[in-house]
């Protein structure tokens, strides 16, 4: 079993890379990942060449997954998503002080995925 988890990709950019979107998923993440950069359906599909590099987070319940991705969304507001962002600011104040981003340490997949090996 997996635990509910947000990913966040972020895409190459100069002089900095940029936080280009946010998902969820209650399942393998590499696995959830994985169809992001081959199409599958209901999917939103993403550039995997421009990928600089992914960080996730792992919540103790679906509920806080939910709601954590809802604001930062809205907070963050990255370009590839539509869907959950608000036309207007944020007036609910929530701590997320505690959840801790970790950088996916699977870098060469995405090589293996886009082609380059």
């Amino acid at each position: 079993m997996h635990k509910p988890t947000l990913y966040k990709i972020y895409y190459k950019c100069e002089p900095a890379p940029y936080l280009a979107y946010i998902g969820r998923t209650r399942n393998d993440l590499t696995a959830r990942i994985r169809q992001h950069f081959t199409g599958h359906v209901f999917m939103k599909t993403l550039d995997i060449t421009g990928v600089s590099h992914i960080e996730y987070a792992e919540f103790e319940t679906v509920a806080d997954m939910f709601v954590a991705e809802v604001i930062y969304i809205n907070i963050l507001k990255p370009p590839l998503n539509v869907d959950d962002k608000a036309s207007d600011e944020l007036t609910i104040k929530a701590d997320l002080s505690a959840v801790e981003w970790r950088l996916w340490d699977k870098p060469r997949l995405i090589e293996k995925w886009g082609g380059s090996e």
